[in-house]
């Protein structure tokens, strides 16, 4: 009996240790759109969507190898300024742990569904250009939020469609981040100045700068992740959400009233100040990214040539920028430490 014991204690262990090495979003993982297919009672997501109840649901995913997954969920609706003006606002998908297991993938049981705000052209445009913002990210930080394009079916449980297919994309969950940096993450709801470090502050700020986008903030983690990692004494930022960012264009964007902006297609740098010498080691990143940064809107699976080339044409102003000694220095160099929350 003894023996029995041991040997169902290590196939457990070889198991956990198994499945923590294949999550979910690793398992579909691929440079193309993989499709999803989500069927639940829609009506009932409408109906709970300001409490963020969850919905039972059914997802499917089907990559180009004709690989799929089929595996029941639980859906809510998560966010807050889409939670309210969006009739498609974001998802939060959660799986049950035994369910994953079943598929022998690891315990990483939830993922964010980023979906078209409205079902129309124009915001179908919208997601693929944030989507395109995370990617952006990537070129330049080892730090950041994977993501998976994915054609959306939209399914009532009775089988018929509920909207038109879209594209949207999933992001992973920061349990997953964490994991796969070999770090952890920090819950601090407020955080000081003093706790992050401001290295990779420096480069989260010119990337914000870069794509336009002011909708973030340190002290109340505004569209902010802070984790600890390896090789970082401080608090590291991971930023999320970009759809305010003049990058998108989203017509339901604005900029903080405090700001004293008048269009959302303006770059207003609101990091910190940094030497001259600082911001232009953090600068090289993204010039050694310069043509991949600007072939990026010609890679994403959706996105139209007019809206490819747009997002074209505003990254280049922002190399036009950091190439200029005069522009670098007004827009962000001297131009620094804007908001009146210091510590």
């Amino acid at each position: 009996m003894k023996s029995l014991y041991i040997i169902l204690f290590l196939l457990t262990i070889t198991l956990e240790v198994f499945c923590q090495g294949t999550s979910l979003l690793q398992e579909i993982k691929q440079d193309s759109a993989i499709s999803l297919y989500l069927t639940q009672d829609w009506k009932q997501i409408e109906k709970h969507k300001k409490d963020k109840a969850y919905q039972s649901a059914n997802v499917r995913m089907i990559t180009t190898d004709k690989d799929t997954i089929t595996i029941p969920a639980k859906v809510r609706t998560r966010g807050n300024m889409r939670l309210q003006i969006c009739s498609l606002p974001p998802l939060k998908v959660k799986f049950e742990k035994s369910d994953l297991a079943a598929h022998q993938l690891s315990p990483l049981n939830e993922l964010d569904l980023v979906q078209p705000c409205h079902a129309a052209d124009q915001y179908y445009q919208y997601i693929l250009k944030e989507y395109l913002a995370y990617k952006l990210w990537e070129l330049v930080s080892p730090a950041y939020f994977r993501t998976q394009l994915v054609k959306i079916h939209y399914a009532n449980q009775d089988g018929t469609d509920a909207h038109d297919p879209s594209y949207g994309f999933l992001v992973e969950n920061t349990e997953e981040l964490v994991e796969r940096l070999g770090g952890r993450r920090n819950k601090t709801p407020v955080i000081s100045n003093n706790a992050v470090d401001k290295q990779p502050m420096l480069r989260v700020a010119l990337f914000e700068f870069m794509i336009g986008n002011t909708d973030w903030f340190i002290q109340n983690r505004h569209n902010l992740e802070f984790v600890v990692i390896p090789g970082h004494p401080l608090l590291v930022p991971v930023p999320y959400d970009f759809d305010y960012s003049a990058l998108v264009g989203a017509t339901y964007a604005a900029h903080h009233e405090s700001l004293g902006l008048t269009s959302i297609n303006s770059r207003y740098y609101q990091g910190w100040c940094f030497t001259e010498a600082e911001v232009d080691k953090e600068l090289d990143i993204f010039r050694a990214q310069k043509e991949n940064i600007l072939a990026m809107p010609y890679r994403i699976q959706g996105l139209s040539q007019k809206s490819a080339d747009q997002a074209r044409e505003f990254l280049a102003a922002f190399f036009e920028i950091i190439e200029n000694p005069r522009k670098l220095d007004n827009q962000i160099i001297s131009h620094c430490d804007m908001w009146p929350v210091k510590n």
